[in-house]
């Protein structure tokens, strides 16, 4: 008998030695949270670190990989702050092992350069950052000689940040042995992106992240979704319309989930109260002022040209067509993105969230582009849904007097023609699928001294 409930107690002490060791390994733990809530916003989590690239090998990659990017992250676009760690929105949450997830901040906190000066713009689109080429790189990784445990480990101790003999044997047994399992499955899940323009910095394909989810198959297609981060600040303006650049939701909390599951987040580990702390702070944050003197009398009158050429009443808060959506057969802009979401892709969006209070309600297709307000429209350059105009002055001109090739990915401000100014970088090809710039004509055939109060009173919202 005693031997029978030693043997029960062994098994149950076994069995409950195996549910701690789950629980410490693969429970998350709590998430990164800030009393701050602009430091939250910047550094706080959203619940994406859960399928994160592992902590201890990424913070060692720009040591072991300095011939590829000399920058280190900021070579992808990613901001750092002095006394911090990690850049501007990314989060680390150990979830088994320290993982790295983004934020809102990461896409939507920029700097502009005026008189050699560099100055931080919170909720600005981040014109810097190209996601698409730091997956790519993370991806390589994974497939070259140079990274291994024994490499991460000597980094790591080079630094100043040796690790500990437990995280030793957890990075050899168990991080590396799961590390290219799991960055296949990343790869394998992004190779839609292998035949379509690459999307190049401040600008992502959402649509197709999500066609991919849902075994949409957008690898055998060609068809493109990209467009440009939009400004985060001032949403109060906004709450009457449709968000997204085709409005294709109403709902702000549905915009903010879908932007954090489209980020990495999972349905499970979503952090809707820290979501929601950033949402209501962004409410009535404000766009940043013009950094340069303004003209109060040219303003007034670029104000009225402004309302002459019909302006006001797509993009001034309080008009009734502010956030409605405009067909593209008006607007003439590059149907891709709007043509992308399509009833199909509604009725997937309708399922998503189906076992939680938050399910997804509100989706719709449309035929074009909502109308969007202007509030620091100076910083929010390139321009167009799809970032294929680079400056305002450029917007204002007939399409075939665009550009059709440009660099993006700068931050020294153009004054004078209102954008940043770009020598070299990334190369946006007007000609390619989805990068179309043509359409709205309004204000394309106003004398040229007029153009030039119009822009006057732009830079001033």
């Amino acid at each position: 008998m005693k031997k029978i409930l030693f043997l029960v107690f062994f098994v149950l002490l076994g069995a409950a030695l195996v549910l701690e060791y789950k629980r410490l390994t693969i429970k998350p733990w709590p998430a990164a949270h800030f009393d701050d809530v602009v430091e939250h916003f910047k550094y706080g989590s959203i619940g994406a670190e859960v399928d994160g690239f592992p902590y201890d090998i990424w913070r060692e990659l720009p040591t072991l990989f300095a011939e590829d990017i000399p920058q280190g992250y900021a070579g992808f676009g990613f901001l750092s702050e002095a006394g911090h760690d990690l850049p501007i929105g990314v989060s680390v949450r150990r979830i088994g092992v320290d993982r790295v997830g983004f934020n809102c901040a990461t896409c939507h906190v920029s700097t502009y350069e005026v008189d050699g000066v560099e100055t931080l713009v919170l909720g600005a689109p981040n014109n810097k950052l190209d996601i698409q080429a730091y997956i790519r790189f993370l991806v390589g990784t994974t497939k070259d000689p140079r990274l291994t445990a024994d490499a991460v480990i000597a980094s790591a101790e080079a630094n100043g940040r040796a690790l500990g003999w437990f995280d030793r044997m957890v990075l050899r047994a168990v991080v590396f042995p799961r590390l290219e399992t799991e960055v296949a499955a990343l790869e394998d899940g992004l190779a839609w992106m292998d035949n379509r323009p690459a999307h190049g910095p401040g600008r992502t394909d959402a649509g197709n992240f999500w066609r991919q989810r849902w075994g949409l198959e957008p690898a055998k297609d060609m068809r493109v979704g990209v467009v440009d981060f939009p400004s985060v600040w001032n949403q109060r303006i906004r709450l009457h319309g449709w968000f997204h650049w085709d409005g294709n939701n109403r709902s702000l909390e549905e915009r903010n989930i879908s932007a954090a599951l489209a980020g990495g987040a999972s349905e499970w580990l979503l952090e809707r109260h820290s979501i929601q702390r950033v949402s209501d702070w962004l409410m009535d944050f404000p766009p940043p002022d013009y950094p340069l003197p303004l003209d109060a009398a040219r303003v007034a009158q670029g104000r009225a040209i402004y309302e002459s050429a019909g302006c006001h009443s797509c993009h001034d808060p309080g008009s009734a067509s502010l956030g409605q959506v405009t067909s593209a057969d008006i607007l003439g802009t590059d149907r891709q993105r709007t043509d992308l979401f399509d009833a199909e892709m509604v009725s997937y969006f309708s399922t998503v969230g189906e076992k939680y209070s938050w399910q997804f309600r509100n989706y719709q297709a449309t035929d074009g582009y909502a109308n969007m307000p202007l509030d620091g429209i100076w910083m929010r350059a390139p321009y167009l849904h799809n970032g294929s105009v680079p400056t305002l002055a450029d917007l204002l001109s007939p399409p075939d007097d665009r550009p059709r090739t440009f660099f993006r990915g700068c931050t020294l401000f153009d004054p004078a023609k209102v954008g940043f100014t770009c020598d070299a970088g990334f190369e946006v090809d007007t000609s390619l699928t989805g990068n179309g710039n043509g359409g709205h004509l309004w204000g394309t055939d106003l004398p040229a001294d007029d153009k030039a109060l119009l822009l006057d009173y732009l830079r001033s919202l």
